[in-house]
């Protein structure tokens, strides 16, 4: 039974491993994605409060939901099939992947 729970524990280990640091890059990214488009709102903020520019929320908000909501999902999906692929621990790589974004 021992032989068969070594090999096992130790892929899942590595997998998890991976998968947290995998985890923490992306949640780290995300941070910083979000603070610039943060920092971007704010300046629009501020040209439109001054005077400078006039943005029509709605149209943004229809381009960003239609077609942009969309590519999110697209592209969610084609990170997970690039981080995932090809591996023989992809059970612990994604538990390890989901407790480094829970972090």
């Amino acid at each position: 039974m021992m032989n068969f729970l070594g090999p096992v524990l130790g892929t899942l280990g590595i997998g998890g491993a991976i998968g947290y640091a995998a985890g923490l890059a992306v949640k780290s990214f995300g941070k910083l994605i979000g603070c610039a488009l943060g920092i971007v709102f704010i300046l629009m903020q501020l040209l439109a409060y001054y005077g400078i520019a006039e943005w029509h929320w709605d149209a943004i908000a229809n381009t960003v939901a239609g077609p942009g909501a969309e590519a999110a999902r697209t592209a969610a999906g084609a990170l997970w099939k690039v981080l995932s692929y090809n591996l023989p621990f992809t059970g612990g790589f994604a538990g390890g992947f989901y407790l480094g974004l829970r972090r």
